[in-house]
């Protein structure tokens, strides 16, 4: 049976290990993050988001902890509403009525071409901090106002690699995933020196085609792309590659 290394965030291991091993795989369960509200949002970010033009969601994240430091949190019926993947869209439809728009492209090149077409003159964006460097780029270029609200805090994890090994040295194969750019760079960075040739052989399951840029930047030899980072497209994709 093949073994699968999976980085999400320590919040939705669980649930992710269960949909691997429905599919028929073994679970190798390395979070590279826990996940805490962020407390030193203000009242008047969230106010103002309230009245904000345009927000961009690019996960689910974002919503829980946004929630949770605003249970009444309200939209202008004005706002359009923007996520990046249908599980975003789905958590986003569960707690509101507001209507949210999805990118064909689920990644933040997708998001950035629904901008083009809106051609926002200011948005907010409820993430975490780190990351989403291509769209603070594109705001920039564009003469976009962005306000950037982190309703939530990454705390990197410290990663057990002796599992791993423990498979390498077992002439096994695992199959690596990575669902966002700093999941796949923290993985690399807690990786040993001693063992980074032998994972950069590995197969690697990629939730977007920026992740993969960035897989293969490290030195990753066997990338493949999934339609988006949600577990029913990195699992399809997994599958693929195993049944060639």
């Amino acid at each position: 049976m093949t073994t699968v290394v999976i980085t999400r965030p320590q919040n939705r291991i669980n649930q992710t290990q269960k949909e691997y091993q429905q599919a028929g795989f073994e679970v190798l369960a390395m979070p590279c993050f826990a996940v805490q509200t962020n407390t030193e949002v203000t009242a008047e970010q969230l106010a103002y988001a309230e009245q904000a033009p345009l927000i961009l969601i690019f996960n689910s994240n974002a919503i829980k902890h946004l929630l949770l430091l605003k249970p009444d949190f309200t939209l202008s019926e004005d706002t359009t509403v923007m996520g990046v993947g249908e599980g975003v869209a789905a958590y986003w439809r569960d707690h509101f009525e507001q209507p949210i728009i999805t990118p064909a492209s689920q990644d933040s090149a997708g998001m950035m071409a629904l901008l083009d077409h809106y051609q926002p003159d200011r948005l907010v964006i409820l993430t975490a901090a780190g990351g989403l460097d291509l769209v603070r780029r594109y705001c920039i270029s564009q003469q976009i106002h962005y306000h950037q609200i982190n309703t939530y805090q990454r705390q990197p994890l410290p990663l057990n690699f002796e599992p791993l090994a423990a498979q390498l040295h077992q002439q096994k194969q695992p199959i690596l995933t990575a669902t966002s750019g700093l999941i796949l760079q923290h993985f690399w960075q807690q990786c040993p020196e001693a063992l980074r040739p032998e994972i950069c052989r590995l197969p690697l399951i990629s939730g977007a085609e920026r992740i993969s840029g960035i897989a293969q930047d490290l030195g990753f030899q066997f990338v493949y792309t999934a339609k988006s980072p949600a577990n029913a497209d990195m699992i399809a994709t997994l599958q693929q590659q195993i049944s060639h």
